[in-house]
């Protein structure tokens, strides 16, 4: 197994998460997203990070809205007042199963407080580095 970097860059901003703002601004592709909000220096904190293989990101976030994913809206919204999404626009992947290891990636540097149990990976590469691009 190798060390893999991935190249990725990041939506133009966060998106506040509300239902009206999903279909204009949510990706309609399988991919990796993160659910933030602000502290009152203005600092972003992670809360969850999630990867969407088999549907796309918009179909995700919309379930978590549903509350029919965890962590659900009303777990976010009791966390916090103003809860924004941000996904990756770009990632020079080789196949989709390696979302997985950009979502681990993330979910290793910012140890999000809903994410539970293993942080998610293909398989395929010993160690996962990530940088930010564009």
């Amino acid at each position: 197994m190798s060390i893999r970097k991935f190249r990725i860059a990041m939506s133009e901003r966060c998106f506040r998460f509300k239902p009206d703002a999903l279909p204009s601004h949510a990706p309609h592709k399988p991919g990796v997203y993160e659910f933030v909000t602000f502290d009152a220096q203005k600092n972003p904190q992670v809360l969850f990070v999630g990867v969407a293989l088999t549907g796309s990101v918009y179909e995700a976030l919309a379930a978590h809205m549903d509350n029919k994913v965890a962590p659900t809206a009303k777990e976010l919204f009791a966390a916090a007042p103003d809860i924004y999404f941000d996904y990756v626009a770009s990632a020079d992947i080789d196949e989709a199963d390696e979302l997985k290891d950009i979502a681990g990636a993330f979910v290793a540097k910012h140890k999000p407080r809903f994410n539970v149990g293993p942080a998610p990976t293909s398989g395929k590469h010993a160690s996962v580095e990530v940088e930010e691009v564009g």
